[in-house]
């Protein structure tokens, strides 16, 4: 789901770091550590209203609510705020709130748009905005003999478009990895595409066209990518991504995979003549397929860490 920010001439908006409100002061402490499962929908004060948001490990920048929202709130817009998806642009406005997340408000831009950013609560927001040290995501009931992976977190994009992530190098080239829990397939643009493709010796699988359904409900057309030679982070290895053929680029280095394809046989020594070219977003979505054996993860704001707590990886 590749959503590239597309930032609109007009006023300045806060900054995407929360600033306390100092007139009023939190009540409570908050705990340390949100727990999520389910809907993953929490409640908010916005301006002293209450909302429910969704949390989406994979949404960046500010929290985006429902228009019908920003008329409830009666929110006069102080910056007009778009998202492309390749040559499909939606336009919307931010403005500066107070968004109180349970331990006091903080001022912090809030976006909108005329799409539903939300179709089960009135927004959506970004891990990176909530004030906890740790953010869980349960998955699904453990399973015996699980093991905790250890990623380290990055933050990737400007200050108005902070993602959360990890990284794992390809080539000279460092990819972000972003666990995109609302999805079930990895997903990534054409230009990344050919640049992984040319590393690791991939092609689309025949017969796999499909729909990938971006924020705000925008759908894009999907081709499914095979790689011989797996992307390994940690204990997953990354062999299938659903490619955005439409968007950014043409994919036109993937190629096809032939019936008994020699990259894809376990007794052939690979030696790649192909060199990336363009210009990748280095951005890769991790599908729920891809951690389906994983039983929760967690964002560990204070340690600067993603932790996966899995079972045995499926062979």
């Amino acid at each position: 789901m590749s959503l590239l920010p597309l930032l609109l001439a007009g006023p300045s908006v806060a900054a995407q770091t929360p600033a306390p409100v100092t007139e009023s002061a939190p009540l409570t402490p908050l705990p340390d550590e949100l727990v999520l499962e389910g809907d993953n929908i929490i409640a908010v004060m916005v301006n002293g209203t209450p909302l429910r948001l969704e949390v989406d490990a994979d949404s960046f920048g500010a929290p985006v609510i429902n228009s019908e929202a920003a008329t409830r709130l009666q929110l006069v817009a102080e910056t007009r705020r778009g998202w492309r998806f390749g040559s499909f642009a939606v336009e919307g406005m931010s403005a500066g709130v107070a968004l109180d997340f349970g331990g006091g408000p903080m001022m912090m831009p809030i976006s909108w748009a005329e799409r539903f950013a939300s179709r089960k609560a009135d927004g959506v927001t970004g891990v990176h905005n909530l004030p906890y040290k740790r953010v869980t995501f349960v998955l699904s009931p453990p399973v015996d003999g699980e093991t905790i992976q250890r990623f380290p977190m990055t933050r990737s994009g400007s200050q108005g478009d902070t993602r959360l992530g990890t990284e794992v190098v390809v080539g000279k080239k460092k990819l972000a990895m972003i666990f995109a829990l609302r999805r079930a397939e990895n997903l990534i643009t054409a230009p990344t595409a050919n640049f992984i493709a040319t590393h690791q010796e991939g092609g689309f699988e025949p017969g796999t066209e499909g729909t990938a359904i971006m924020n705000f409900a925008v759908e894009r057309r999907t081709r499914m990518m095979r790689i011989a030679e797996p992307i390994i982070l940690g204990d997953l290895a990354l062999t299938r991504f659903a490619v955005r053929v439409d968007d950014y680029g043409d994919p036109k280095r993937v190629g096809e995979i032939g019936a008994n394809d020699p990259r894809f046989d376990k007794s052939q020594i690979l030696v790649s003549r192909r060199k990336g070219r363009g210009r990748p977003d280095l951005l890769t979505r991790l599908g729920r397929d891809q951690i389906a054996h994983c039983s929760r993860i967690t964002y560990d704001l204070a340690l600067s860490e993603i932790r996966l707590s899995c079972g045995p990886a499926p062979d």
